[in-house]
């Protein structure tokens, strides 16, 4: 008896628990079956689960971006009812369905790297102290300039690791024009020029290792979305490398300072940006210039701190935090707190610029060219009008021409005004058939 009176006891003891129902995997794995909300500093805590026999017990309900099936999806009758909450949870750049109302319109709420999303979940790790990204801007560089420039006899000034030829923005487009100019080392899966480095007793160098030995890092993304901002900004600031940056329009919550980075949208050219890239190649001073803010935090953007490290009690916008938000949703819509509004809806995906450099970048490096075109087509157009303006005989071939290709419907009108107009088109049109 008393047995189960402690047992009861610790029951009650045991802060509540909410289930949250993941409706799809995450990427083919499981890794969310299980995964306890517990340190959110929340009287409650919160399981997840991929068990569909706990649909009608589980309030929240999140779809996977890249899983999602069109003809496989929860009860829709209980999403607009405001009974369940449907989530689409991505970490990448929006797949084809996601700019079609026609399927986010059934997800009340987005969890996504997006800061307008309800549960922002970005790349990096808010706080401070070791792996967050406040932790990796502020970290010395790993090898002094005088080690690097020693590293520049055998390497390009610039690295890229890239895993993927198909960037819907054509990035390697660019990268292609930039290779004329400059020296790109290039590793990984996609247009790979240099193999990657191993230590003696055999061991393969980590990424930050190859990155480490460079000035510059080639930190482009693969999409240009709002806050679409990966891993690929945190390699060069954790080892004190000057990042080349392509992605959102706006950085301004992810760079130290407005003198930490070069931008491919600052350069009108990809020969431009080389250019720039020798120049401080070749002046050491002007280089670390871009690298003072690894001396005094003072230096950090007032925006930069207040995005990656949250007052002590809130939640930052990474792993984390996203997921105490998911299970605050899930205990307010349980207990009856959460306010319904049947309007809310997560809409399409309209941030992004789609094909960035599939053709910016060839118009770009061939731009005077085209102008030159440009002006010789609109010179040769004013050449031929005034010398068929001076011409009866052209005038009437002219106006020949513009018969045939008037509308019937158009040339009765125009004809009804007079028969000698009609005989001496006629006239002309037979002579050019």
């Amino acid at each position: 008896m008393a047995a189960t009176i402690n047992a009861l006891q610790e029951r009650q003891d045991q802060p509540k628990e909410y289930p949250v129902l993941w409706w799809t995997k995450w990427f083919g794995e499981t890794i969310e079956e299980g995964r306890v909300i517990n340190f959110c500093g929340l009287p409650y805590t919160c399981r997840f689960t991929l068990d569909r026999t706990k649909y009608d017990e589980a309030k929240v309900i999140i779809v996977h971006a890249s899983s999602f099936e069109p003809n496989d999806v929860p009860n829709l009758r209980d999403v607009k009812s405001g009974k369940k909450a449907l989530v689409l949870n991505t970490a990448e750049a929006p797949q084809d369905y996601m700019i079609d109302s026609k399927w986010t319109d059934i997800f009340t709420h987005l969890w996504s790297y997006e800061f307008t999303a309800d549960f922002v979940h970005t790349y990096f790790l808010s706080g401070r102290g070791p792996g967050t990204f406040i932790n990796s801007i502020l970290a010395k560089p790993m090898y002094t300039i005088e080690e690097k420039n020693i590293f520049r006899k055998n390497l390009a000034p610039v690295a890229w690791i890239v895993s993927s030829c198909k960037a819907k923005n054509g990035r390697h487009i660019y990268i292609n024009q930039l290779l004329k100019y400059i020296k790109v080392d290039i590793y990984g899966r996609c247009m790979k020029n240099k193999d990657w480095p191993v230590h003696p007793d055999g061991r393969e160098y980590t990424d930050l290792e190859v990155v480490g030995q460079y000035k510059f890092y080639m930190s482009i993304e693969n999409s240009n979305c709002d806050d679409y901002v990966t891993e690929k900004l945190d390699r060069p600031y954790a080892v004190g490398v000057v990042p080349i940056l392509d992605g959102p329009k706006d950085y301004s919550r992810f760079i130290p300072t407005n003198h930490s980075s070069l931008r491919l949208d600052d350069f009108a050219t990809p020969r431009q940006l080389a250019l720039r890239i020798n120049q401080l190649d070749q002046d050491d001073r002007a280089y670390m210039r871009y690298l003072d803010y690894k001396d005094s935090e003072s230096l950090l953007s007032p925006k930069l701190l207040e995005t990656w490290d949250p007052p002590q009690g809130t939640w930052g916008p990474d792993g984390s935090g996203s997921r105490c938000g998911v299970c605050k949703l899930a205990h307010d819509m349980a207990e009856g707190i959460y306010k319904y509004n049947p309007k809310k809806v997560i809409g399409p995906d309209t941030t992004c610029y789609f094909k960035k450099w599939v053709y910016i970048s060839w118009v770009a490096e061939f731009y005077w060219w085209i102008i030159v075109l440009v002006v010789l087509g609109i010179f040769a157009a004013i050449t031929v009008a005034i010398v068929c303006s001076k011409s009866h005989r052209a005038r009437r071939s002219f106006q020949a021409l513009k018969y045939n290709l008037t509308p019937s419907r158009w040339r009765e009108k125009r004809m009804a005004d007079g028969s000698r107009i009609i005989e001496e088109y006629q006239l002309l049109a037979s002579k050019t058939d």
